[in-house]
């Protein structure tokens, strides 16, 4: 029998990934427009793909996050929820 092979969900991001750096070129153009227009970045509407990616990359390694205080926050919110999922505050409300 042969071995099993793994199988990836996404795109490979190898040392990046231990670095924290995120490489926007695997995103679709779609996504990177949807960036820009979230965070409204100083960017002109029909850009290129090169140029939203430069937009987005600057504007991702701008914001230095403490790594331990968000981890503190997000277990307090799951604490504080006591598990609640959003779908069953959603079914709750009769929206799902």
């Amino acid at each position: 029998m042969a071995p099993r092979q793994k199988h990836s969900s996404g795109p490979q991001m190898g040392s990046q990934a231990a670095q924290g750096i995120l490489d926007f070129n695997v995103l679709n153009i779609h996504v990177l427009r949807r960036y820009r227009q979230a965070f409204k970045l100083n960017v002109k509407a029909r850009s290129s793909k090169e140029d939203l990616v430069v937009a987005a990359s600057r504007h991702f390694s701008s914001h230095m996050v403490d790594e331990v205080d968000t981890i503190a926050r997000f277990l307090y919110t799951v604490h504080s929820n006591k598990g609640k999922s959003r779908l069953e505050d959603f079914s709750a409300a009769g929206m799902y």
